[in-house]
């Protein structure tokens, strides 16, 4: 079995994106290392003093994720047997994750444009307001609720990479050490860390995918039709 143009685009789109996206990612964190203060109020005043900066980091972070979850939802194609299912629920829950990063920096954004007014005690004060608002808040909640969905989603696609023999095991703990220590630290330098090791998982998941056989990216085992034969198994055919 060859490649055929469409099922190698595929795949070379999934490599690519599992590579630049986490990459993307670090690096948005890593330009805005410094930005923070040490209170809301240092915060709001560094936004507005490195703009240019925050607008960067956001945008990179937001396209960075989306190649992340969109080519590990792309991956869990692959999963037509062993993991199938793992990989299917993965995607489903992957997917809408990317609007979850979306909201969060759409809402940074409008901060970002207050920061910037002259009036820094006021701009402050409605920054405030803004984040406190009914359905401003709603929609910070729902954007944070499809991160961790996303983060789900993440773990449970290379879970069943994993379980297909695509990628090696210990890919999976690297990626939960770097969610749990961000979440737990929860400090820029943390976020740093998670990004360089999911940067390192997916590179790895990468290489595989780029190396794998055709017969792998498409879930097609070879088994014995008969004695000194051997025949390929489409998955859910006889």
């Amino acid at each position: 079995m060859g490649w055929t143009r469409t099922d190698a685009a595929r795949r070379w789109i999934v490599v690519v994106g599992l590579v630049v996206g986490p990459l993307l990612a670090a690096v948005s964190v890593a330009i805005g290392l410094g930005v923070d203060g040490d209170d809301m109020r240092a915060q709001f005043a560094s936004m507005g003093a490195h703009a240019t900066t925050v607008l960067a980091q956001d945008v990179l972070e937001t396209v960075g994720f989306v190649l992340v979850l969109a080519s590990l939802a792309g991956a869990a194609g692959a999963l037509r047997t062993r993991g199938g299912v793992l990989g299917t629920i993965g995607a489903a829950l992957a997917v809408p994750g990317i609007a979850g990063f979306a909201i969060s920096n759409a809402t940074g954004l409008a901060i970002v444009a207050l920061a910037q007014q002259p009036d820094q005690d006021a701009a402050f004060r409605t920054a405030m307001a803004i984040s406190g608002d009914g359905a401003l808040a709603t929609m910070g909640t729902v954007g944070f609720v499809l991160e961790i969905l996303a983060q789900l989603g993440m773990l449970l696609v290379i879970l069943g990479l994993v379980r297909a023999r695509l990628v090696s095991v210990w890919v999976l703990p690297i990626v939960v050490v770097g969610i749990a220590v961000n979440a737990v630290v929860g400090t820029m330098a943390a976020t740093l860390a998670a990004d360089v090791l999911l940067f390192a998982a997916c590179t790895w998941i990468a290489v595989r995918i780029a190396r794998c056989a055709p017969a792998q990216w498409l879930g097609v085992a070879v088994i014995p039709a008969s004695a000194g034969t051997e025949r390929e198994a489409v998955p859910g055919v006889a």
